[in-house]
């Protein structure tokens, strides 16, 4: 979903804005002690575990993804496109197991997709070879066999006989619901279908006993699970399975060498696009039109910043620091003129490096500048890189009637609502506009500029990060200044916990998010390294129960 209307909302609101800017941010958390790094003392071994739910849903794409796999399809099968869609949470991300529950819609769209799933595989003889490949031929040994081997797949951990015992009765009624199949497909299907309906498959078992401090230290099994699904947000494959089994993933070397394996695995790639498409709203460039350019020039952009994102980060194994200051990205034909580039370009993506004067990074690409234009263009990209980059505290605004804007360049016009004697002019003057008036440099096409309506471009401003107040001339330097800052570190850190752990952060996260800024900025850590930090943490081998636990 594009954030373009709560950013609006939130640009018009917080023109008469009051309180404090920067700092951490967390969900306060009343069940989880405080802030571990409040006597000053932050190491890393400090950080606890969020109290989370001891069986977190599956989200609509895990469940696409984790059926993909299952019956080893080259793609998800597209079930999930047409389920209720699930609540937004406090995160950036769709994934937030806080608010994703079962409601009587969503529970009839899984009926529904069992049923289909069932039918799909009884015309996809492929696919229904892979599922009874090597079983027993004679009954009942052939049914029970499906069934542990199955459910096993599906459950994502050992089962039992007590597991099995259901479906393997419920199998001898698959002639009754599938009289025109052959009776051994039809005992499959059975089984297929009330396994994608069961609790076990549709949520992710966290459960065990808890310690004297509430703390509920993952099985094999189930971190297994949950690594899979914060890494490639599937199932584990076999190779996963069988660390498990052999008790490997309990050791701080065997999880590591897992997440190292499968972070080298094509979904792991998809897992890192999914993650800055989501967080930089890349989907929203689809919807730019540029007068002059073809229809179709929004997807063109949305396209070069994922080329750029994947050479950034999975080809080159980089980080934010490249991330938000490389001078180069990809252009064809089309998107070549918005750079000034001259020469022969096709039809074709292919890298261009480009004037490290005027660009630097991905928020310099036309598709972010053009999908936050207008004359409230500064407001737009300030809010954005504040909440999503910088993750500065914003106050909550007041509702009140925009004003009017006054001024003959776009910065004055926005200084005349949100300058120094207005009543906007505390929290844009300390975060908003500071970082959205070193885009003045381009026009709403993202195109360079020196002048605007005939002035000078004034494209100077200074910001107070953790460090310090920086000042910055343009958006080159403030490229840099950010991927300089603990605050860019902590955020890009802060971000991906949320994704991968699927909730959000909580003041015991702290410790684990201080270390990885810190090591972030001075060692240029790539995605993979950050990822490889939050796995290895003990916010991640453990949960924290829930009240309600607690009390049964």
């Amino acid at each position: 979903m594009s954030r373009l209307l709560p950013i609006l909302v939130a640009m018009v609101a917080l023109l008469a804005c009051e309180g404090t800017i920067g700092g951490r941010t967390s969900t306060s958390d009343p069940d989880n002690p405080g802030d571990p790094c409040a006597d000053g003392v932050c190491e890393p071994d400090d950080a606890f575990p969020a109290a989370t739910s001891a069986y977190p849903r599956l989200s609509h794409g895990q469940y696409e993804n984790t059926l993909r796999d299952l019956f080893g399809l080259t793609e998800p099968p597209g079930l999930a496109t047409t389920f209720e869609s699930d609540p937004s949470g406090t995160t950036a991300f769709d994934n937030d197991v806080t608010v994703l529950q079962v409601t009587p819609n969503l529970w009839q769209d899984y009926q529904t997709a069992a049923e289909t799933m069932a039918e799909r595989l009884l015309t996809d003889a492929e696919a229904l070879g892979r599922l009874t490949e090597g079983l027993p031929a004679g009954e009942p040994e052939r049914t029970e066999a499906f069934a542990a081997r199955f459910l096993r797949q599906a459950f994502r951990r050992p089962v039992t006989t007590e597991d099995t015992a259901p479906f393997v009765r419920l199998a001898n009624e698959a002639t009754t619901h599938y009289p025109d199949a052959p009776v051994d497909e039809a005992r499959v299907v059975m089984i297929v279908q009330a396994a994608l309906q069961s609790p076990h498959f549709l949520y992710r078992d966290e459960s065990g006993e808890a310690d004297a401090e509430g703390l509920v230290a993952l099985d094999d099994h189930q971190l297994a699970s949950r690594l899979s699904y914060t890494l490639w947000d599937s199932m584990p494959d076999d190779e996963l399975f069988r660390a498990a089994e052999a008790g490997e993933l309990t050791s701080d070397e065997g999880l590591r060498a897992q997440a190292a394996r499968m972070l080298d695995d094509p979904k792991a790639a998809t897992k890192i696009r999914s993650f800055h498409s989501k967080l930089f709203d890349l989907g929203h460039y689809e919807d730019v039109e540029l007068e002059g350019y073809p229809e179709d020039i929004g997807h063109t952009l949305r396209a070069e910043a994922e080329a750029f994102i994947d050479d950034v980060l999975l080809e080159n194994d980089g980080g934010i620091r490249e991330l938000y200051t490389a001078p180069y990205t990809y252009v064809n034909e089309d998107t070549a003129p918005l750079y000034g580039l001259e020469g022969t370009y096709g039809p074709e993506l292919e890298r261009a490096d480009l004037d490290p004067a005027q660009r630097a990074g991905l928020f310099t690409q036309p598709g972010f500048l053009a999908s936050h234009d207008g004359d409230t263009a500064p407001i737009h990209r300030g809010i954005f890189l504040n909440l999503y980059v910088l993750c500065t505290t914003l106050p909550a605004p007041p509702v009140f009637d925009p004003p009017v804007l006054e001024g003959e360049t776009r910065r004055e016009r926005i200084n005349s609502i949100t300058g120094p004697g207005t009543c906007g002019a505390t929290c844009h003057a300390e975060a908003i506009n500071p970082i959205g008036f070193p885009f003045e440099t381009f026009d709403d096409y993202g195109r360079w500029r020196t002048e605007d309506n005939g002035h000078p471009v004034d494209a100077a401003a200074t910001f107070r990060f953790e460090e310090g107040v920086v000042g910055f001339d343009g958006p080159v330097q403030l490229a840099e200044a950010m991927a300089e800052s603990l605050n860019a570190h902590r955020c890009y850190a802060q971000n991906w916990l949320e994704y991968s752990f699927g909730r959000p952060i909580q003041p015991g996260d702290t410790p684990v998010l201080e270390s990885l800024a810190q090591t972030s900025r001075s060692d240029d850590l790539s995605v993979k390294e950050i990822l490889v930090a939050l796995i290895d943490s003990n916010l991640f081998r453990n949960r924290r129960t829930q009240p309600e636990e607690d009390s049964e």
